[in-house]
């Protein structure tokens, strides 16, 4: 039986390449024109809107004002929720598709409206506290649906008191993943990376949910001269990072810390420049770098900090016990010790579950619930 063609209004805050934004690219690139047509919000004008199809209407909503908006605001006229009002009556959607628990202000409009919410969770607690108790609540309860990217996540979602929960992992583009390795070789030689020497890469944004303040003690407890850690990601210009960054130069240890900053062109030619990866978040739903960094061979080792657990399985590497350095290089020396084995292979061949067209028949699936 033929599905009713369906208007779905998908809302994404920034549009750059975070996992939960990639993940929302990739359905749109796929996205079946005789089920579906789709339009797009925004809340920041990012790079990543380039990249979805051209003929999905992609609208731009304010949110970082102009002197006549703050006018506008301070006299109780609110540009945003305003503008997406107006989308709302042009577009004319079944379904809102929020792709992110960040943007609270599309729930207060949402009611307005005959359509179903959909709400698609990338996030674990730790980044709960962002929200209001109120705006918390009017996610949980006022979504016809509630997708979390990982077990743990919907988990979480379900404890909040949320029901209609569906799981949908979250997958990757491997065809986008190409390595160069004379380029590689490059990196390593830029670094000044002996080629007998061993490397964990770690990639993301220089957050404390991410880890980035425990590179210090990572360094210290390694304190191995034949032993790099490089950090791959876009820097947040606030203290824990400067503070983590001034920590690592002036450290005694003899395992040095680099910092590479956001890459595109070149940033799977470093993940490949990894002898391994380690995940330091102390929260992460179901990170991609987990599955690009599994899919190029490299072992993983993780803190138990959500998806990762539900990835990594016998010979693809270690998730620690507990969020704790110290089994972390303990793990560490296991692996490039030899004294447990990882193989290249199973490690591709369980990145290559998470891809393209099983994610999309999955999402469709869910779809099809509602």
């Amino acid at each position: 039986m033929t599905k009713p063609k369906q208007r779905i209004l998908f809302f994404t805050p920034f549009a750059t390449r975070t996992g939960s934004e990639m993940m929302l690219l990739y359905i749109l690139q796929n996205i079946d024109r005789a089920r579906f047509d789709a339009g797009l919000v925004s809340f920041d004008n990012g790079e990543l809107l380039k990249e979805f199809p051209a003929d999905i209407p992609t609208f731009v909503a304010p949110k970082k004002y102009n002197l006549f908006q703050k006018v506008q605001f301070r006299m109780g006229f609110n540009p945003t929720l305003e503008y997406i009002r107006k989308i709302g009556k042009e577009f004319k959607a079944d379904i809102w598709y929020i792709n992110t628990t960040m943007l609270p202000e599309v729930y207060l409009i949402a009611k307005e409206f005959n359509v179903k919410v959909i709400t698609h969770f990338h996030e674990l607690p730790l980044t709960y506290a962002y929200l209001s108790s109120t705006d918390m609540k009017s996610i949980i309860t006022k979504s016809d649906l509630l997708i979390g990217c990982s077990q743990v996540t919907c988990d979480a979602i379900s404890d909040a008191g949320g029901n209609n929960v569906k799981l949908l992992y979250s997958f990757i583009d491997s065809t986008k993943i190409k390595t160069d390795n004379p380029r590689t070789a490059e990196l390593r030689k830029s670094l000044g990376i002996p080629q007998e020497d061993h490397i964990w890469i770690l990639s993301g944004m220089t957050s404390e949910r991410k880890g980035f303040d425990l590179l210090p003690e990572i360094a210290n407890q390694l304190n191995d001269p034949r032993v790099h850690l490089v950090w791959v990601g876009n820097k947040i210009d606030d203290g824990m990072v400067y503070y983590t960054e001034q920590k690592c130069r002036n450290s005694k240890s003899q395992t040095r810390v680099y910092f590479t900053g956001k890459q595109k062109e070149d940033y799977y030619n470093y993940i490949n420049l990894g002898d391994g990866f380690l995940l330091t978040s102390r929260q992460d739903p179901f990170p991609l770098v987990m599955i690009e960094a599994a899919f190029l061979g490299k072992p993983i080792i993780s803190f138990p900090s959500g998806g990762a657990s539900e990835f990594i399985q016998e010979g693809m590497g270690i998730v620690t016990e507990e969020i704790s350095v110290k089994q972390m290089v303990n793990a560490m020396h296991l692996i490039m010790n030899k004294e447990i084995s990882t193989n290249a292979e199973i490690s591709k061949e369980r990145a290559g579950v998470f891809n393209i067209a099983n994610g999309y028949a999955d999402w469709i699936k869910i779809m099809d619930t509602l």
